[in-house]
């Protein structure tokens, strides 16, 4: 039987309530299953910090509330952080976090561009990313053009298909782009230039589209859920995601489809691979990644592509990917919680270094 552990995770402030601000199914849920396991769970903000203690919160079912409450440190830390454009106010919860020899793992928001730098640097995963560019010159838009007649342009610091352009060249004089709520035509690339230019205040990058397989004239995309278990990355879950729009989120229009339905189109054993791939790469460059998310699409030939990384996973609709991370996520918990024990014990008997992995 695990051994009883606390967990916290991390959330966002939310000043007009004076509380706080996340997933709250996501918090629930990993609250229910700890207490199964004789272990418990808080949520905390940056704000509820203090030298020796954390104002958080728990929920109370009977009650169907929320309870504020004074908590020791806990044994493991949940990043759940969710405001990408603050997240440098939680510098200070790490650094805390790091003093105190508490354990935590994703402490990064991805940018989609770092993501496929740092991928690129694992020679196993070359063949399936996308060949991808960021935005930098007029001149750079045009060669990238010169070599693909379809790209998606996307904004490096967003997600959930936000800001996503598609621009493809139906003829020498004849664009075509499409954005997650409109369509237009264009007569040369000078002109889209022109119509685009603005918004790369933003950092934008360019990534050639893969010829997608399809289902029932749908192209579809996998969602895939992964965690880090017993010294590699394992795969929690695969969902289906099927749209004629320019992505395939269900925010813009996706349909969720049972992965049963193109499971003989996917080559499981390959996929798990990139996926233990990833993690470990990612894993070097942004340290300790526990888990993550992967928007992947399969070509009309079978090859598997990797699209883009989410370091905060989306709550899965499917109901099995959605519970088996869970589970996942507490094994994790309780083997970062009971290494950190381990540690402290090897410390006191004059051993200092120690890795959680």
């Amino acid at each position: 039987m695990p051994h009883e552990m606390l967990v916290g995770i991390l959330a966002g402030d939310n000043d007009r309530s004076g509380s706080f601000y996340g997933n709250i199914s996501l918090f629930k849920a990993i609250q229910r299953h700890l207490a199964e396991q004789h272990s418990s769970s808080f949520v905390f903000t940056p704000s509820g910090m203090k030298e020796k203690s954390i104002v958080g919160y728990i929920y109370e079912p009977n009650e169907n509330r929320w309870l504020k409450k004074k908590f020791l440190y806990p044994d493991v830390v949940y990043n759940r952080y969710p405001f990408r454009d603050t997240v440098q106010k939680t510098d200070f919860v790490f650094r805390s976090l790091n003093k105190k020899n508490i354990p935590y793992f994703n402490r990064h928001f991805f940018n989609k561009w770092d993501v496929i730098t740092c991928l690129q640097k694992n020679k196993h995963l070359l063949p399936v990313i996308p060949e991808s560019q960021l935005v930098t010159s007029k001149q750079d838009f045009y060669t990238f053009f010169e070599k693909y007649p379809s790209v998606y342009l996307k904004p490096v610091g967003q997600s959930q298909g936000k800001g996503i352009i598609k621009i493809t060249a139906e003829s020498k004089h004849n664009y075509i782009i499409k954005t997650v709520n409109s369509i237009k035509n264009e007569s040369s690339l000078e002109n889209i230039w022109k119509e685009i230019k603005h918004i790369l205040n933003e950092p934008y990058m360019m990534q050639q589209e893969i010829v997608s397989d399809q289902i029932n004239n749908h192209k579809y995309d996998l969602r895939i859920l992964v965690h880090y278990s017993q010294n590699k990355y394992v795969i929690s879950g695969i969902g289906v995601r099927a749209s004629k729009n320019i992505t395939t989120h269900v925010v813009h229009g996706g349909t969720i489809l049972p992965f049963s339905f193109v499971k003989n189109r996917v080559d499981t054993k390959k996929l798990e691979t990139i996926c233990h791939e990833i993690g470990s790469t990612l894993s070097q460059c942004f340290q300790f990644i526990g888990e993550f998310s992967i928007d992947a699409g399969i070509d009309t030939k079978g090859n598997i592509f990797i699209y883009e990384v989410n370091s905060k996973p989306m709550v899965f609709d499917e109901k099995d990917i959605f519970q088996n991370g869970i589970v996942q996520l507490s094994k994790l918990f309780h083997h970062l919680a009971k290494n950190r024990i381990d540690s402290k014990k090897l410390d006191k008997n004059g051993c200092t270094s120690h890795k959680f992995l």
